[in-house]
């Protein structure tokens, strides 16, 4: 099941008596783990009918399974850093240990719930996992898509008696990124920022949030169709300063121009700026944007800078030129190619 499907179920009182937390999504997977906490630990006892365990073998999971609650329907037992669902065991028999927590889960007492917590996905290969697929209730925990992360955000704002468009929402989102712990931040400082005013406006987002490098790589790659060297320059060096590899930078570099050809083409065939974000994956306001700067481009011009690109970090994937100064050097080209169609 996804996460819907087990707050759904949770809601309903429906508690299975093993699951296992796995997939990207750590934000809300953490949600879903406070919500069974919630669910299942009386007030004021809930450490006496909790047990947490980090890589235990089979034998400390079935004592604290087998260890019977206080005052409490069921014991919450919440087993992390597996290493029989991830990674190498450390001090004990992995597959024996595995086979022997194998028998235990066909049988786990009414009184007990056990959660595996694996951080990211787990190793299918396992041989746990391949038991627990058919004893367990496995809660995937993907990252959500724009339509429930707009939703997410503007829930979080109005416990803060705060709102935000759509619109903005989108902007947040390209702007900070799609980490929901990252996010969570952002939206506290726009709130306490914000002061009386109840709306969230994109002023806001650009005055406070910390933009994510694929932004700051957006912002850049903008300076450079305005031909405004200056502050292009300034922020690669800020980008390079902050640790940022010159060849994932180039990566992303590529990306834009690549984006701005495909708006270019997409446009001139007279799909509206929404259309074009949703072929595309790209926020509409970007778009937007993008419609804008390269409408005083060619379409050869903005093909010979998606090409340089992608030559030049071949070339320095390939170990033909050094990736020191590779990022500079193109972007001094990318001006050069500007200059030459006007």
């Amino acid at each position: 099941m996804d996460h819907r499907a087990f707050f759904e179920e949770l809601k309903k009182g429906n508690i299975a008596s093993c699951y296992v937390f796995e997939g990207p999504e750590e934000y809300i997977k953490r949600s879903a783990l406070e919500a069974l906490r919630a669910r299942l630990l009386p007030e004021g006892l809930a450490e006496m009918n909790e047990t947490r365990l980090r890589d235990p073998d089979a034998n400390a999971i079935i004592a604290a399974a087998e260890t019977l609650p206080f005052l409490a329907e069921k014991r919450l037992v919440i087993i992390q850093e597996s290493g029989m669902l991830q990674g190498k065991a450390k001090d004990y028999d992995e597959s024996k240990n595995a086979q022997t927590l194998t028998e235990y889960l066909k049988d786990i007492p009414q009184t007990t719930c056990l959660v595996f917590y694996v951080r990211d996905k787990a190793d299918g290969r396992k041989k746990l996992y391949q038991a627990l697929k058919k004893t367990a209730a496995l809660v995937q925990f993907n990252a959500l898509d724009e339509r429930e992360m707009t939703r997410w955000i503007a829930q979080q704002l109005k416990k803060l008696d705060k709102k935000i468009s759509a619109a903005t929402c989108q902007k947040l989102i390209f702007t900070a990124g799609n980490d929901l712990y990252a996010l969570h931040g952002e939206i506290q400082k726009l709130a306490a920022c914000a002061g009386e005013r109840e709306e969230i406006i994109d002023q806001d987002i650009d005055d406070i949030c910390v933009k994510t490098t694929a932004y700051r790589v957006y912002d850049l790659t903008a300076a450079l169709l305005r031909g405004d060297a200056k502050n292009a320059f300034t922020l690669s060096q800020a980008l390079l300063r902050d640790g940022e590899e010159e060849l994932y930078l180039l990566a992303l570099l590529q990306g834009e121009c690549r984006r701005m050809l495909s708006v270019k083409i997409l446009r001139a065939g007279g799909m509206s700026p929404d259309m074009i974000a949703a072929k595309i994956g790209a926020p509409p306001f970007a778009v937007r944007q993008l419609s804008q700067a390269v409408a005083q481009y060619t379409d050869m011009q903005l093909k010979k800078m998606t090409d340089l690109c992608m030559e030049t970090e071949y070339r320095v994937k390939s170990g033909q030129c050094a990736a020191s100064g590779a990022l500079e050097k193109t972007m001094l080209q990318l001006l050069r190619i500007r200059a030459e169609g006007r």
